[in-house]
Parts: structure tokens; sequence; C-alpha cells
């Protein structure tokens, strides 16, 4: 592992000793969105959200757990559940930004057998998809509604401010 998730990880370590989870969650958030191909990371994550009494957050970063325990199962399904078991929904809530090739190792559960498969699916297919250059003048249309709107509003305050004075 790297040097700096090393150092990241003592300190998480330390926040685990003295009892304060909600600031080692905190750190594994950031380096999970800094290093989205570690997914030891995650299951750290899912261990603390599970200390925390958030089986369906815990579920939700042990999702792609390879070796899943009982209690792993269960979280998982409650985030499932949670999310209504739409595929989409899981797969936009798992916020994997990873390598994809790491996804295609995984060993699907048993248990969450045709969901895990079609999640894994989807987030192999909606990899950052790149903006199109359809949705970027869509943008800058919006935008230049919004500013032109910003204009006529303050030509219109100051003319009514110049007519009142």
């Amino acid at each position: 592992m790297n040097k700096k998730i090393a150092l990241a990880l003592k300190r998480i370590e330390k926040d685990i000793e003295n009892d304060d989870l909600g600031k080692a969650r905190d750190r594994l958030h950031g380096l999970i969105s800094a290093y989205p191909n570690e997914l030891e990371l995650r299951k750290m994550l899912g261990d603390i959200y599970f200390q925390l009494k958030y089986p369906a957050m815990a579920g939700r970063y042990w999702y792609l757990e390879k070796i899943k325990t009982p209690q792993m199962k269960k979280a998982c399904m409650e985030f499932e559940n949670s999310m209504g078991h739409d595929m989409n929904k899981i797969a936009q809530a798992l916020k994997y930004k990873g390598d994809i090739e790491l996804l295609e190792g995984l060993d699907v559960d048993p248990e969450l057998l045709s969901s895990q498969y079609k999640v894994k699916d989807k987030l192999v297919e909606e990899q950052d998809v790149p903006i199109g250059p359809t949705y970027k003048l869509i943008i800058f249309g919006c935008l230049s509604v919004i500013l032109s709107i910003i204009i006529f509003a303050s030509v219109g305050v100051y003319t009514f401010f110049k007519w009142m004075f």
C-alpha cells in the first residue's frame, strides 16, 4: 500500500481506539475517493458503519466484498431493501469509481446472486460516461438564460431606484 494510505490508516486506527468513529468514518470516505481501487478501505468503512448501528450503510460498503460473513450478507440485503431493489439506485449508491477490471474478478455471493450480477453489469455499463456535445450545449444554454435573468433583474432594480430617487 501507498505510504500516504498507511499514515492515514494509522490515524484511523487511533480514532477507532479513541472511540471517535465519526472521524474515522470521515477519513475513510476521503481515502476511498482518493484511492477507489482499494476495496479493503470499503470493507473498513462498512465495519465502522456497522459499529455505528447503520447496517444498510454497512451493506452499501460491504456490497463489493468477495467473502461475506452472515452479518455482511444481512446488511447487504438490508441495503438492497433500502434502495427498493432498484438496480439503478443500488449501482448509483455504491459510488464505485475504481477500475472495472477489479469487479470482473468479483465472486458473486449465492444469496445475492441475481441482484449482484445485475448491479455489477450496471456498474460496468455506466462507468464514467463522458458528457457529449449535446449535454454541453444544454448546460451552456441554461447558464446563458440564468445570466440573462440576473442582468435584466439588475437593470430593473437600478432603473427602479433611479426613478424613485
